[in-house]
């Protein structure tokens, strides 16, 4: 018996035509829900903030830090000014636009009382979760 005839199979792929081709790095993921609850909640709590309402503190998961640092600063002001609403905040209408598989941009119609304001935000899939990384209040 020669070496020859006992050596073992390779294990390229082309041996293996049965077995799928995986690769720990390239994991597909699906694409996100509806991120309109999601954004409907950040619209309602950055309207109550810019209002001198509540903090951010609980949903700065879902916001970039950057757009997060821009609110905190802006509810930090209202409360300086002496702003304080004790109406809540409602959401009159949301609409949402897919831009792509990972990315939406999102207007949302606030009611703070006094007046309706538009808040535009894009969200983006960022480690499998919507982040809000833009907001513009209007």
């Amino acid at each position: 018996m020669s070496a020859a005839e006992h050596s073992p199979i390779p294990a390229t792929p082309e041996h293996r035509p049965h077995l799928p081709q995986l690769s720990p790095y390239t994991r597909t993921r699906q694409a996100l829900g509806d991120p309109a609850p999601l954004a409907c909640t950040i619209a309602k709590a950055a309207m109550e903030a810019l209002l001198g309402g509540a903090a951010l503190d609980p949903y700065a998961r879902w916001i970039e830090p950057g757009v997060f640092a821009q609110l905190a600063r802006q509810r930090s002001l209202a409360r300086r000014a002496g702003l304080a609403r004790s109406a809540p905040v409602g959401v009159r209408r949301a609409r949402v636009f897919r831009v792509s598989r990972d990315a939406a941009e999102v207007s949302v119609v606030v009611d703070d009382g006094d007046h309706c304001r538009a808040i535009a935000m894009r969200l983006e899939d960022v480690a499998g979760r919507w982040l809000v990384t833009e907001m513009h209040v209007g």
